[in-house]
């Protein structure tokens, strides 16, 4: 009997190890599909989150209702001022809630001369969601859900953020978050300034990283319309570099610290779009 019972257990055990297994081959497939399914969808985003599409046209003179019900325009928002600052979000979105008190800070130093505001455009977001998450934060610049009358103003990917300059112009489309307030001041006033003439700017952040650790001190090259130049990642694995225009530029690692190695080739481009872009380091 005793003998019989241990049967027992190891045919139960053989069973269960065998659903495991027929489960997580299941699941692995099902994802493989979804991927096959939806690839050409990640494509297209991942092309998005890297082509600027934006810098340089006419932005619609777009009207929205604030979360504190206030109906504004792109022309009135840029009613005296020398620019105005667009960020599209999502409540949900934790960049855009680590950046948004650093552009506040700005925002207040500098609202004389700008304009700022967020738009809600994610679809799962209500306009009671953009109303609580206004209250509950209390930014000095106003918050409202997006609607159709945006038109090209939109994005994949947040937060995006648009300056818009004193001419209606789309002068800078930033996809991905601002890291601090010095950054944001440094691209505000380029578009202020009584000496200010039409132009564009391209805002890239390089960040070299392995599975474990952001890594400082890989050196890169970057080759554009103007020459090479090379640059060194500093503390935090990451280097910002502004443009005068967005430019799909040729990068290549050239080295790394101890430790780490350069993945492939090291060759990559940049994407016109103002982005974040991982180096090809591990």
């Amino acid at each position: 009997m005793e003998q019989g019972k241990k049967k027992k257990k190891g045919g139960c055990l053989k069973t269960a190890l065998i659903i495991l297994l027929v489960l997580i081959i299941g699941i692995v497939l099902a994802g493989f599909i979804w991927y096959k399914t939806h690839e050409e969808d990640i494509k297209k985003l991942n092309d998005a989150a890297h082509h600027d599409t934006l810098t340089g046209q006419k932005s619609p003179d777009f009207e929205v209702t604030t979360t504190d019900g206030e109906t504004v325009s792109m022309s009135s928002l840029l009613e005296g001022k020398e620019a105005l600052v667009v960020v599209l979000f999502a409540t949900w979105c934790k960049p855009c809630e680590k950046e948004f008190p650093e552009m506040d800070s700005v925002y207040q130093k500098y609202q004389d001369k700008m304009g700022m505001i967020a738009l809600d455009i994610d679809k799962l977001d209500t306009e009671d969601d953009a109303k609580k998450y206004a209250e509950s934060h209390g930014f000095a610049f106003p918050i409202a859900k997006g609607n159709d009358s945006l038109g090209i103003i939109t994005t994949t990917a947040y937060p995006t953020t648009l300056v818009i300059d004193r001419n209606g112009k789309i002068g800078m489309c930033r996809i991905g978050s601002i890291p601090d307030a010095e950054t944001f001041e440094r691209i505000v006033t380029t578009f202020i300034g009584d000496d200010y003439q039409e132009r564009q700017l391209a805002y890239y952040t390089f960040y070299a990283a392995s599975s474990k650790e952001l890594i400082p001190g890989v050196e890169f090259t970057v080759t554009s319309e103007s020459g090479t130049q090379t640059y060194t990642t500093g503390e935090g694995g990451r280097y910002d570099l502004f443009m005068d225009k967005p430019e799909d530029m040729k990068v290549k690692v050239t080295s790394v610290p101890d430790g780490h190695s350069i993945d492939g080739t090291g060759e990559i481009q940049s994407g016109t779009g103002s982005t974040v872009i991982m180096l090809p380091v591990k």
